[in-house]
């Protein structure tokens, strides 16, 4: 574990060192590299858009389709965009929300909530909050809400989990220099169990629509007050004439505070790294380290599972599951020379990858009584289990096929996605 730290540190510094190098380059030469249904949702990161205190609210589209919401319909307008609009002749006060109506829940679903950016030259303060009662999820992060949606209206595969959150919740995000993004919130939530409602899919007879779990197995509804911290470095991603990039994410979710009167005492601290490396103008290497841990007792949806889609490829949909976690997932993808302007690989046509997933996650019963989440972190390089694959890649449809080879057991999977895995 120390070495595989060492390493992951090591590419870290560099990557940060030449972005650095290229900050002026970086945010206004900035590459994309995530062509997907679900494009305009996610930053560089996979913890959310924009920051990872984002996930401290419900996250939603205002269309989709799953089996506890089945078709819902909706308007949205987006938090934390930094806009600068004026409402009723305030500047830089900006309204967010949803409003939308579930077909198979036969409920109407919201939020509500108000934002101000501060700074006369550059925007380096943003204050907002929100009111909401809306199904929400902890699995946008292994596949877009559109992918999923066309997933599970098509074919009946819906691999997100759900749960209905009713609260209120406050935040401050700050930008002192450009590369640099911290986030805090307060939050108010009561989570409640969801059943599933729809079953409907326009091929049903390869439908496979899973029950719903419970938001924890002695519970249906929990209270709970948490502090959220979200920290991003160089969020933007690559820039065009850097060789190496990195993007870090820092995300803690806080609900074993002293004073709130909370039905789960708890602490999860969730780190993320993706790092990028231009091996010639049509060819890329990705690498992206996923971490966590958390102290005191979390209910069940809170835990961190790993396998399936988004994850390990070729292991059963949540089969390892744990309040510590490691994954990483290397990937090698084979393109097209871009323009002379820019010098990274045209990924966005035809393209082939190859890709490496290992990864674990364990209960480990020191955490219930630990406040040091890294204290009893053993996880080591012996304890992960791998798949292989290969992929190919037509603009946003990839076609991708794992194979599990060592650890835990899995079998060879067969996907179609429409966004990249990372």
């Amino acid at each position: 574990m120390r070495a595989l730290c060492t390493t992951l540190l090591m590419v870290l510094s560099l990557s940060l060192s030449v972005s650095a190098q290229n900050l002026d380059v970086t945010f206004h030469n900035s590459i994309d590299l995530y062509e997907g249904l679900d494009e305009g949702f996610y930053s560089e990161s996979s913890f959310g858009v924009k920051n990872p205190v984002y996930s401290a609210f419900p996250v939603t589209e205002m269309i989709r389709h799953n089996r506890v919401d089945g078709l819902f319909i909706g308007y949205q307008e987006e938090k934390m965009d930094w806009n600068n609009s004026n409402f009723l002749g305030i500047e830089n006060v900006d309204l967010h929300g949803l409003i939308g109506y579930s077909t198979a829940l036969n409920e109407i679903q919201y939020s509500i909530g108000a934002e101000k950016s501060i700074g006369d030259y550059r925007k380096w303060m943003l204050i907002g909050g929100e009111f909401y009662n809306s199904t929400s999820t902890e699995d946008y992060w292994r596949s877009g809400i559109f992918e999923n949606s066309v997933s599970s209206i098509t074919a009946g595969f819906d691999f997100h989990d759900y749960y209905k959150a009713d609260g209120y919740g406050f935040y401050t995000l700050l930008k002192p220099i450009r590369f640099f993004e911290l986030g805090v919130a307060y939050n108010y939530d009561k989570f409640s169990s969801l059943e599933a409602n729809s079953d409907f899919a326009l091929f049903s007879s390869y439908s496979s629509f899973r029950p719903n779990p419970a938001i924890d197995s002695q519970f249906d509804q929990i209270s709970q007050q948490s502090v959220n911290l979200g920290l991003t470095l160089n969020r933007k991603g690559i820039a065009d004439f850097s060789p190496v990039s990195a993007t870090v994410s820092v995300k803690a979710e806080l609900a074993g505070i002293s004073g709130f009167n909370n039905d789960f005492t708890y602490n999860s601290y969730q780190v993320e790294t993706k790092s990028f490396l231009r091996l010639d103008s049509s060819t890329l290497f990705k690498w992206r380290v996923m971490a966590g841990s958390i102290t005191g007792v979390a209910p069940d949806f809170k835990n961190f599972k790993l396998g399936g889609i988004g994850s390990m490829r070729a292991l059963g949909y949540k089969s390892l599951t744990g309040n510590q976690m490691l994954l990483s997932n290397f990937e090698i993808e084979f393109g097209k020379s871009s323009s002379h302007e820019r010098r990274w690989p045209d990924l966005s046509s035809t393209s082939i990858s190859l890709f490496l997933d290992s990864g674990t996650s364990t209960i480990n019963s020191k955490n219930y009584s630990a406040s040091n989440p890294i204290e009893n972190f053993d996880l080591s390089v012996s304890d992960l289990s791998h798949n292989i694959g290969i992929g190919l890649g037509l603009g946003m449809i990839r076609f991708e096929v794992a194979k599990p080879i060592a650890g835990a057991e899995g079998q060879s999977s067969f996907w179609i996605r429409f966004n990249p895995t990372f």
